[in-house]
């Protein structure tokens, strides 16, 4: 599954996830959006198995359209599950 993280600050606008937007990411392959915030800043959280992290910056441009230099992506350099059970 590629995962992708938007930081904004707060200036970059709010995140848009309505209904035009979430089928435009649907479009891209992602499946799921996790909306997180803080005093200063919001992050997005954007994931799906279909989804080709080459087409982020398709992603970002619906999510925060006026986002610009303010802007922050991280994409996934490694997945790690976690068990507690011991081999």
């Amino acid at each position: 599954m590629a995962t992708v993280l938007l930081v904004a600050e707060r200036h970059a606008g709010e995140p848009l996830v309505g209904p035009d937007v979430a089928e435009r990411l649907a479009n891209l392959g992602i499946s799921r959006i996790t909306l997180l915030r803080d005093l200063s800043s919001t992050a997005v959280i954007l994931e799906g198995w279909a989804f080709d992290p080459a087409r982020t910056d398709e992603a970002t441009g619906a999510v925060f359209p006026a986002g610009g230099a303010s802007l922050r992506t991280y994409h996934e350099v490694q997945y790690v599950g976690v068990s507690s059970a011991r081999q």
